[in-house]
């Protein structure tokens, strides 16, 4: 299920300090030991008054600022899905998660989380891209993402 470039909308998706919402959820990359790494789209905006908000990488090296911006209705999907507002992954942001977790707390599609599609593959390597150069990204999440295929 968690295949690295598939985006889910949980509703509700459980964070670990016990609090929920209905979240996206990108899958960045999954491997046999059952380790996920995503990130969690927000619509929340914290860019830096002086970074330009276009669709794409938002890295600010003095700030240490990184995010992937989604500007609203432009398609990431491949089945042309669009985020319906301004969207931002944030590289921050970016975390490993438990397959089993995951698997027990969303068992079934269109009760527990909703197949959104698979992000395009010029998309998913852009958001790759973007995180890799972050300076405050996790080493061993980065090292994870040098691996992650589409």
């Amino acid at each position: 299920m968690f295949e690295a470039g598939n985006l889910y909308y949980f509703k509700p998706f459980y964070f670990a300090d016990g609090n929920s919402k209905p979240k996206y959820f990108l899958t960045l990359y999954a491997d046999a030991n059952a380790v996920i790494v995503a990130s969690l789209p927000s619509s929340v905006d914290y860019v830096p008054s002086h970074i330009e908000k276009k669709h794409g990488c938002l890295n600010d090296l003095p700030s240490d600022f990184n995010a992937y911006y989604c500007s609203p209705n432009v398609k990431v999907t491949n089945n042309n899905w669009a985020f319906p507002t301004h969207t931002y992954l944030y590289g921050l942001w970016v975390n490993m998660f438990s397959l089993s977790e995951l698997e027990a707390n969303y068992q079934v599609e269109g009760v527990d989380y909703e197949f959104i599609g698979r992000i395009t593959k010029n998309e998913f390597n852009a958001i790759l891209q973007c995180f890799l150069s972050a300076r405050t990204l996790k080493n061993k999440i980065k090292r994870l993402l040098q691996r992650a295929t589409y």
